[in-house]
């Protein structure tokens, strides 16, 4: 499964320590990342042990300790179906 995260232009921490926090989780992988003119993004992929209710509960409880600005959102891909998970 892969997670997108997508930041906008507003987030006040830096995507460097994000995707730190990000990838110290078990069986995950930020696999990508990138920054344009609305904000900027991190690709996460995720390991098959892990369920994507629970891939999608660490990767919130990461973006809320970090403060993460309430803009960003997540978009699941590789599941069963796509879905789509705000961070707050």
């Amino acid at each position: 499964m892969f997670i997108d995260i997508y930041f906008t232009d507003e987030c006040r921490v830096d995507r460097d320590d994000i995707e730190d926090a990000l990838a110290a989780l078990d069986g995950f992988e930020v696999v990508g990342a990138g920054t344009g003119e609305r904000g900027s993004n991190i690709d996460l992929e995720v390991d098959d042990s892990v369920s994507g209710a629970d891939a999608v509960r660490s990767v919130k409880s990461v973006l809320r300790q970090l403060d993460v600005d309430r803009g960003t959102h997540l978009r699941l891909t590789g599941t069963t179906r796509d879905d789509a998970a705000k961070a707050h």
